[in-house]
């Protein structure tokens, strides 16, 4: 699952990387990411397995003097389905780096990680330092532009989450963050053709099966019952399917 930098960090001109998606920006323009959504890209397939080096990367900021609680804000995410809502975090730029450096350094979707945050430190603090050299004016106009970014970034939410809705409607999600193929294939704007799909979903088996797990169930009223899969399975098996050649995929 090998990736450049312009893969792992969205260039001009360049896709949004899976971590930029799942960036997170406070009306003020802070940013940050909710630690149940980097676990899927970092391929941990429970929370219990991700505490682990969730916890060392708090251990290692207060070990260095890092303000924790800013860093790592508790926050409560509400379970899709009902019940109690549960643990989470929402992790700092750096933070999250460190969780990153913290990981499993055998799976490739760590390294990502810790390259995608690499690179966007690198590129935070060449801009702060720029930024530092500019007349007061200039720096009005910075932070101007940072403002309406930021409504754009919001924007985009809004209409990520109304996307994320119509797919729920469809009755084709199952646990939290356990999706059909063809529910994660709406989300994300795939194609929907059938053998397509299939030919996922025989994947996204075998890839949770090897990580120890069975598919998950749920009823669907036009389809019966269907397969579920955690997010992160479901975005590597559609990375990991090709498209048909010459066929109606």
């Amino acid at each position: 699952m090998g990736a450049s930098m312009t893969d792992i960090v969205a260039g001009s001109g360049q896709p949004l990387s899976p971590f930029d998606r799942i960036k997170q920006t406070r009306l003020d323009g802070t940013e940050f990411w909710f630690a149940r959504d980097l676990q899927g890209l970092m391929a941990y397939g429970t929370w219990e397995r991700f505490s682990n080096p969730l916890q060392r990367a708090i251990q290692s900021a207060s070990n260095t003097g890092m303000a924790v609680t800013s860093h790592f804000r508790r926050s409560a995410k509400p379970p899709r389905t009902g019940g109690k809502p549960r643990e989470d975090y929402e992790l700092s730029r750096e933070a999250a780096y460190l969780v990153a450096m913290n990981g499993d350094p055998n799976k490739p979707e760590v390294a990502a990680a810790q390259a995608y945050f690499a690179a966007r430190t690198v590129q935070a603090e060449t801009v702060e330092r720029r930024v530092a050299r500019l007349p007061s004016w200039a720096i009005a106009l910075h932070e101007l532009v940072d403002q309406q970014a930021t409504l754009e970034i919001e924007q985009q939410r809004q209409a990520d989450q109304l996307r994320e809705v119509a797919a729920r409607v469809d009755s084709i999600e199952g646990a939290h963050d356990w999706y059909s193929a063809l529910a994660y294939a709406r989300l994300h704007g795939f194609t929907t053709e059938r053998t397509y799909l299939q030919r996922v979903g025989v994947h996204a088996g075998r890839i949770l099966r090897q990580d120890g797990e069975q598919p998950g169930k749920t009823q669907h009223p036009a389809f019966g019952t269907v397969n579920t899969y955690p997010a992160w399975v479901l975005e590597r098996a559609f990375a990991e399917t090709p498209i048909a050649r010459g066929g109606a995929e």
